[in-house]
């Protein structure tokens, strides 16, 4: 599916990168690292530094998605992985190239993991993001796919379809869908308990995407989200009901000449602040693209 990207102005995209960087900073003082089974080998790993993470195990060794914050917080995931199976670690599926979800691929690189993503995550990770250093080439991915383009893998008795997504929360998210297990590993397309970040993406996008895995999904999948707990059919579909609801009050707002100040005031979102906390960043953002687009 092809979503046409709502340009950003520099002033708003620095704002948008400065408050997720104090999200993955924040990430950093999470709870210890902890894995719990979701079924057929399959572990939610929740905590430490950085974003949610899955493990995969079986016979055939282990196949991780996403590496946390740094290599403190990789490490304790995989003193975790390693306490639940003595297999090496083969594979690390990256769904974007921020510090929070790749953040401790040099780990994994080191065991000899082979890592994926979207081509997108190779160069960026390869020029250094953000104005720091070229990430090593063990931390960078050696297998890519391009726009709207993915892979199957097929490991430990499960088939992985790895898909990227509309620009979303970054241009280059992806998500994983281990069908066997019928779980959605949606990286920060989906946050469970927060409101999204727009880092490269559109709203557009996240709708776009949200629906093309809800067209997809059946009515017992599970899905993981980037930050917060599992959610179940009716969780995604809530958050795509919030998405709807923030595009349509913007554009109404918009249609009715009230500023951002007049926007927030309206507290549009009210309804869904106690799941996913302060919106103002959020709504900021969804405010602006409508209002850039028209």
């Amino acid at each position: 599916m092809q979503t046409k990207a709502v340009p950003f102005s520099s002033k708003i995209l620095a704002a948008l990168v400065l408050s997720a960087c104090a999200s993955w900073t924040a990430a950093a003082e999470a709870p210890p690292v902890a894995a719990s089974e979701l079924g057929n080998g399959l572990y939610f790993i929740s905590g430490g530094g950085g974003a949610n993470s899955s493990a995969l195990i079986g016979d055939e060794g282990v196949l991780v998605v996403d590496s946390k914050l740094d290599i403190a917080s990789a490490d304790a995931e995989i003193a975790v992985i390693k306490g639940l199976t003595p297999g090496n670690i083969r594979f690390l599926i990256n769904t974007h190239e921020h510090p929070d979800h790749t953040g401790g691929n040099l780990s994994y690189g080191n065991l000899g993991a082979v890592i994926i993503g979207h081509e997108d995550v190779y160069q960026i990770l390869t020029a250094g993001q953000r104005g720091g250093p070229p990430e090593p080439l063990q931390a960078r991915p050696s297998i890519t796919f391009g726009n709207g383009g993915g892979l199957t893998l097929h490991f430990n008795g499960e088939t992985l379809e790895v898909k990227h997504m509309p620009p979303a929360h970054a241009a280059s998210n992806s998500i994983v869908h281990f069908v066997t297990a019928n779980v959605y590993q949606m990286g920060d397309v989906f946050s469970g308990d927060r409101y999204p970040t727009m880092a490269g993406g559109t709203l557009q996008g996240f709708i776009d995407g949200v629906d093309q895995v809800l067209a997809e999904a059946n009515a017992s999948a599970r899905f993981i989200p980037g930050n917060g707990p599992v959610g179940d059919r009716a969780a995604l579909e809530s958050y795509r009901a919030m998405l709807g609801n923030a595009q349509s009050s913007a554009a109404q707002a918009i249609k009715e000449g009230k500023s951002l100040e007049d926007f927030l005031a309206s507290k549009p979102t009210a309804a869904t602040d106690a799941t996913y906390g302060d919106p103002a960043r959020f709504l900021t953002a969804v405010y602006n693209q409508a209002k850039e687009a028209q």
